[in-house]
């Protein structure tokens, strides 16, 4: 290696010592011979800089000094010693054009940036191109400009230039322009004696040396655009590229690329690349690594330097290191680099008031910011709030993902936080407080908005009066919920692990019905159990007994009707204990439909007529409107069609009469199944898409519910592949959404669309799966629809024992439901099975029942019946019909 330096091979030999070093940082001679490359190379910070970071790893590792020889070295350096340069390079002007630095040799991923730079460096004709990547501290910019820079090379004959402008280093201070041009111009090969000495001239020397070379200058580091001005070339041919942790806005003519976190997947690969592949073999522990990595290269690149110098380490072990949150950054380290010493730097370029805002802004606990709940917490109005979001995001220490939509990369955040550590805790509660009011009234009122029917007590907190976002409109507070959904959920979780009990109760009673309709019900159920063991913190028996009768409507909604019904009864006692007539109004209607869907039809009639009488007797029409629409379908299930399409009939009036768009939607759809049941399919169709109209901003569930009744009517019409699709779409909705009765039903809907394609096999699967979910939530009704149809299936098939063993069951599950339709069509089937088997006798009984039920019903499946009976003794026949 000696000898290629004495060939002048300095360039070369630059890369290959740095890689060697890489293997062995404490071997002096080699750190001795880098220093002399990188000098004979023009690049005497560089050299200085290696000797610099091998006496920090001896020092750390050993507690001593280099050797004598490399301190004379970094002294004659220091000292610009020409006689350590070649005979031949003894003058500046013979020195090489390329002082580069070598390109990493585990440079990973980054491909869509790359090919976006290759794109944007295609040459001007009248000016020169020049490219900025700028992002968040660590984010791998200098690493992608010059392995880009690598790259192009060749494309650039006439030189490849490098320089540092330190614009965030702890060890020097940013490089002034004037200095930065005498850099530039001596590694070009000028005199010093030429070298003019003020910054116009020099700029101008710069600019026409370079006005007929083609080359490529590297401006690594840059503070800001003053900084660079003076440094941009004039003419076309040459290629910049500038990298900086700030946006350089002041520049024009400047293609700029964002550089933000890797992808999980290239971390991971560049982990392995520093490791060893050998050492990264569990792909979920290197995930979660990376993970607590950020994702961020320079975060990778040290844990993985570090690990890689620890062998008897496992993966596991620097996971259980990084997973303590207060000494997670303190761990992101290699020799004595830290990553925070990244992320001071471009805090210190803040001025005070917006590092004070920093600080605060840490404290957010949601996953996003904006202008308004920033403004609440800082207690700025909304033009300086601005200003200040504006500045970090220049900073790259918040990013904008989305207009007006702020975020923290997990490691800034956690920086952030750790300064606001260092202020009084009751700065930092105040903070919170006003955090928490802010969100706490905005939902409060989104809800009213949303809601406005709904009794509710006014929300009352301390003395904060934050400014609230305008919400004018039903649209306005959905928009609002929606975009904040998130950022209220964590706040909850918040105010209940730190402390702050009436919020979380309160949140929990604003957020609630809008986790209802929007289908996010586990979320829905942990915010409900929180507000309950806040409630009772704060020995409120109204406040628990309202969040136990919301928890009850999520479990309801999601089909955990035993829950539902013991948490709507404990609600119930204390309502009536405190004597809250609206109350209990609504949760006598709530344990009306529990037991109604829990197949107990006759309870569930009598709480819903007791909620009936209740809110008539209180003035409340919007609930007499519910109730009367829960009264008719419990006679619906009941078997008294006429008096539940009268009271479905009075609903729809008084939905539109209350302009209620969701209840109107309800009641619409009741009508159309009063009018699919009997067989009127036009009209049936016709009340769907009316209640689909009604309103269009509906929530998942009532999505998956127009789906599954279209659905039925388009099967019952004979459309059966655009039926099965728009099952399988109510299917997918009720999955999210966790609607496990809806599942079961749409599910079994499936069946009978296969089975009316003749796809028996496919019918028996999902009319299986629909029996299993009904099990599991104990729905008989949707248990024995689904055992009647595998009965359906095996008489088909011929399998007739075992056809009237399933027929059997869901007749038995039928009787105890009380659901007249149901026992009827189990007893109509049980007789085609009858007739298969000789037992003619058993099956006139059968069908005798099914007919004196469908009489009772008024449906008109009664006349197909008689035809039947008026043929059973009809020689061959054998009818099989479903």
């Amino acid at each position: 290696m000696q000898f290629e330096l004495q060939l002048g091979r300095h360039a070369d030999m630059v890369v290959k010592l740095s890689e060697l070093i890489d293997s062995y940082p404490y071997n002096d001679k080699l750190v001795e011979l880098l220093m002399t490359a990188l000098y004979r190379s023009g690049r005497q910070v560089d050299a200085l800089d290696a000797y610099r970071r091998a006496r920090d790893n001896v020092v750390s590792e050993y507690a001593t000094e280099p050797g004598p020889q490399l301190r004379e070295l970094h002294q004659r350096i220091l000292n610009s010693d020409t006689t350590l340069l070649l005979a031949s390079e003894s003058t500046i002007g013979d020195r090489a054009k390329n002082n580069l630095p070598r390109d990493t040799s585990v440079f990973t991923g980054r491909t869509v940036e790359l090919a976006q730079l290759l794109a944007m460096a295609t040459p001007h004709e009248t000016a020169v191109t020049v490219l900025a990547i700028d992002g968040m501290p660590g984010a791998g910019k200098s690493t992608l400009a010059l392995h880009l820079a690598h790259q192009l090379g060749d494309q650039y004959p006439d030189g490849k230039f490098h320089l540092d402008l330190h614009g965030h280093d702890a060890e020097h201070a940013p490089l002034d322009p004037l200095v930065a041009l005498d850099r530039l111009l001596s590694v070009l090969g000028i005199p010093a004696a030429h070298i003019p000495g003020e910054l116009d001239e020099r700029a101008t020397l710069w600019r026409a040396e370079l006005a007929h070379r083609r080359a490529l200058v590297v401006l690594d580091g840059a503070t800001d655009h003053e900084q660079i001005r003076h440094l941009l070339p004039g003419a076309p041919g040459c290629l910049v590229l500038i990298t900086s942790r700030r946006r350089l806005a002041g520049l024009d003519d400047v293609q700029s690329l964002p550089l933000d976190a890797m992808p999980p997947e290239d971390a991971a690969a560049l982990f392995g690349r520093i490791v060893g592949q050998h050492r990264a073999r569990e792909p979920g522990e290197v995930a979660e690594l990376m993970r607590l990595c950020g994702y961020l290269p320079m975060a990778v690149q040290l844990v993985g330097n570090r690990f890689r110098h620890r062998p008897s380490w496992r993966v596991a072990d620097m996971i259980a290191i990084l997973s303590d949150g207060n000494r997670r950054l303190a761990e992101i380290r290699a020799a004595n680099v830290e990553i925070t010493a990244a992320f001071e730097l471009s805090y210190q370029g803040l001025e005070p008031s917006h590092q004070e805002a920093f600080r605060l802004l840490g404290l957010h606990t949601g996953t996003e910011l904006d202008v308004d709940s920033s403004a609440a917490l800082l207690q700025e109005d909304r033009h300086t709030t601005e200003r200040i979001l504006e500045d970090l995001q220049d900073h790259h220490l918040i990013e904008e993902p989305r207009r007006g939509r702020y975020q923290f990369h997990d490691l800034i955040r956690e920086y952030a936080r750790q300064l606001s550590a260092h202020r009084p805790e009751h700065e930092r509660r105040a903070a919170r407080a006003r955090l928490l009011d802010y969100y706490l009234l905005t939902a409060d009122r989104a809800d009213r908005l949303l809601h406005p029917r709904h009794t509710r007590a006014a929300v009352e907190i301390g003395d904060s009066q934050p400014v609230l976002p305008t919400l004018e409109n039903a649209g306005d507070a959905r928009q609002w919920f929606t975009a904040e959904l998130d950022n209220l959920l964590h706040l909850a979780k918040h105010a209940s692990d730190d402390r702050w009990p009436r919020h979380a109760g309160l949140i929990s009673r604003s957020l609630g019905e809008f986790l209802e309709t929007s289908g996010r019900w586990k979320e829905a159920v942990i915010l409900h159990q929180r507000a309950i063991e806040a409630w009772q913190e704060l020995g409120d028996r109204s406040g628990e007994a309202r969040a136990r009768a919301d928890l009850a409507r999520i479990h309801w909604r999601a089909g955990n009707l035993r829950e539902a019904s013991d948490q709507a009864t404990q609600a119930l006692t204390t309502q009536r204990t405190l004597n809250d007539q609206h109350a209990i109004a609504d949760l006598l209607d709530l344990l009306g439909v529990i037991h109604v869907h829990s197949s107990e039809y006759a309870i569930g009639l009598e709480y819903c007529l007791l909620a009936l009488r209740t809110r008539r007797d209180i003035g409340d029409r919007s609930g007499e409107v519910e109730s009367l629409t829960h009264v008719g379908i419990a006679r619906w299930y009941l078997g008294e069609y006429t008096e539940a399409t009268d009271l479905f009939r009075q609903a729809v009036e008084g939905n539109r009469a209350i302009n209620d768009p969701r209840g109107l939607q309800i009641s619409l759809n009741n009508m159309g199944d009063v009018e699919f049941g009997l067989g009127r399919l036009e009209s049936a169709l016709q009340y769907y898409e009316e209640a689909a109209a009604a309103d269009p901003d509906m929530g998942p569930q009532h999505r998956a519910i127009c789906f599954n009744n279209v659905a039925r009517v388009r099967q019952s019409m004979g459309h059966l592949a655009e039926a099965n699709q728009y099952f399988r779409n109510a299917v997918k909705l009720y999955q999210e959404i966790g609607d496990r009765r809806g599942e079961a039903d749409a599910l079994a809907n499936i069946g009978s669309c296969y089975a009316r394609m003749g796809r028996d096999g496919e019918a028996t699967i999902h009319y299986q799966k629909a029996r299993n979910i009904a099990i599991a939530i104990s729905e008989r009704s949707i248990e024995a629809h689904a055992l009647c149809h595998i009965g359906d299936v095996h008489r088909r098939a011929g399998r007739h024992t075992i056809a009237l063993e399933n027929y059997g069951q869901a007749l038995e599950l039928a009787r105890t439901t009380g659901e007249l339709y149901q026992q009827a069509s189990i007893l109509e089937q049980m007789g085609f099975s009858l007739v298969n088997t000789g037992e003619v006798a058993r099956a006139e009984e059968c069908w005798h029942q099914a007919l004196a039920l469908y009489d009772q019903l008024g449906v008109p499946k009664a006349e197909d019946l008689r035809a039947s009976l008026e043929g059973i003794r009809t020689p061959g026949r054998n009818d099989s019909t479903a």
